[in-house]
């Protein structure tokens, strides 16, 4: 599949190896993503993609750009589902739970991003990083407003502990589902439901 057409401006240049980058990464995943595979994919030369982008890490990082504002639309519509403030926080938890069924591969590169040699300077990343942060915040925020969580938890620590710690159940969910589903006879949603259960519940006066 060849995309090159000479004397493209940068920002239609980028989207294109954004675009190329993400299709190769629903295929393969980000492990198995290379440099090679998205000039290869485009129809370029090169040095064309290094003239955008240093490293296979930043090109990832653009992706996720894509990757993280797709789950906060999955945190926003989550969040509208419920009126009673405490349930919709369990619903926006479970919302990253039907994410990660239905975009395997991005959840795939969450958790590629976690390792401590991954390194990339692309703004974007960050910018909706810290609006998902934000706005499960504001919600927790919400929540001791209306008396419903304490007051004393800070709303950006627990914001970060169920990022961290719903991830962590996720990936080893993912890596023992055969062990989960066809050994112990549990259901992965299941699971999820339970912890968001907890999680909310540990929170409440």
């Amino acid at each position: 599949m060849n995309l090159g057409v000479k004397h493209h401006p940068k920002s239609d240049r980028e989207k294109q190896i954004i675009d190329a980058a993400d299709y190769i990464l629903t295929k393969v995943g980000a492990q198995d993503l290379t440099m090679d595979k998205v000039v290869a994919h485009m129809g370029v030369a090169k040095g064309t993609l290094y003239k955008y982008y240093k490293s296979k890490d930043d090109v990832l990082a653009e992706v996720s750009v894509r990757a993280l504002s797709v789950l906060f639309d999955y945190f926003k519509t989550a969040a509208k589902t419920e009126n009673e403030p405490l349930k919709a926080l369990q619903e926006m938890i479970m919302a990253f739970y039907r994410y990660y069924l239905e975009y395997p591969k991005y959840f795939e590169l969450f958790i590629y991003m976690e390792r401590p040699d991954f390194k990339s300077n692309v703004q974007g990343y960050m910018n909706v990083s810290l609006g998902i942060k934000d706005y499960f915040s504001a919600h927790l925020v919400q929540c001791q407003t209306a008396g419903l969580i304490r007051k004393d938890l800070d709303p950006s620590y627990c914001t970060y502990m169920i990022w961290g710690s719903c991830m962590g159940l996720m990936n080893f969910i993912e890596a023992k589902k055969v062990f989960i589903e066809e050994i112990m006879k549990l259901k992965r949603k299941d699971l999820l439901q339970q912890y968001s259960e907890i999680v909310v519940r540990g929170m409440m006066i």
